[in-house]
C-alpha cells in the first residue's frame, strides 16, 4: 500500500513541475529552449506513468482484499445473517472507494487542465502578466488540487485498511454448528379398557390364581 501511494505522490510531483516548466517555456517572447522541452515532455511521460502505477496497484490491492472477503464469507460455519450484512456493507463500501477513487484523479487532473488552458489564453499578453497569471494559477489550482488529492487517498488507503481488518476478523470468528434436530415425541396411542386389560395382563409378571 505504502509503495502505490508514493508512487503516485512521486507521479504528481513530476507531473505538476513538468507542466509548470512547459507554460514557462511556452511564451512567444521567452520561448524555452529544445532540451528543456524535452525534458518537460519527458517529465509528463513519467510523471503518467507513476500516477497510474500508484492509482492501479490500489485499485488492485483494494479488489483482491474485496474478492478475500467474499469468499470467507462463503464459509458454511458463518452466520448467514451476518454475512448478508457483511456482503451489503462491502457494496456500500466499493461505491465510496470508487468516488475517492475519482477525487483523486480529478484534482489532479484539475492543475494539469487548468493550467495548460491559462497558458494558452494568456499566450499573447505581456510576459510580466502571463508570470504573474500563471503564478497565481499555481497557487490556487495547486491548493485545491493538493486538497483534493490528499483526501482521495487517505480514503483510498481507508477503505483498504478496512477491508483487509474485515477479512481478518472474519478468520477467527469462532465457527457457527448447526442446531441438532429436534427429535419428535412419540404421540401417545389412546386404548380402550379393553385393551388396556389385556395389554395388563400380557405383560405382567404375576401369576394368575388358579
Amino acid at each position: 500500500m505504502n509503495r502505490f501511494t508514493l508512487a503516485f505522490a512521486a507521479g504528481s510531483l513530476l507531473l505538476c513541475g513538468s507542466q509548470i516548466l512547459l507554460n514557462l517555456g511556452l511564451h512567444p517572447e521567452h520561448p524555452a529552449s529544445i532540451p528543456v522541452l524535452g525534458e518537460g515532455i519527458l517529465g509528463l511521460v513519467l510523471g503518467t506513468a507513476l500516477v497510474v502505477s500508484g492509482l492501479l496497484g490500489l485499485v488492485e490491492g483494494y479488489q483482491k482484499a474485496a474478492a478475500r472477503v467474499r469468499q470467507l464469507l462463503q464459509g458454511p460455519h458463518l452466520d448467514r445473517a451476518a454475512s448478508a450484512q457483511t456482503l451489503s456493507a462491502l457494496r456500500d463500501q466499493q461505491h465510496s472507494f470508487w468516488r475517492d477513487y475519482r477525487r483523486s484523479a480529478l484534482g489532479l487532473l484539475l492543475f494539469l487542465v487548468g493550467l495548460l488552458g491559462l497558458g494558452a489564453l494568456l499566450s499573447r499578453t505581456s510576459y510580466l502578466l502571463y508570470l504573474a497569471a500563471i503564478g497565481f494559477g499555481i497557487f490556487s489550482l495547486g491548493l485545491i488540487s493538493l486538497g483534493l488529492m490528499i483526501q482521495g487517498v487517505r480514503a483510498l488507503r481507508r477503505h483498504w485498511q478496512h477491508i483487509e481488518q474485515t477479512a481478518a476478523a472474519i478468520q477467527t470468528q469462532p465457527s457457527v454448528l448447526p442446531a441438532p434436530p429436534i427429535r419428535a415425541l412419540p404421540k401417545w396411542t389412546v386404548y380402550s379398557k379393553d385393551e388396556r386389560l389385556r395389554h395388563f395382563r400380557r405383560h405382567s409378571t404375576l401369576s394368575t390364581p388358579p
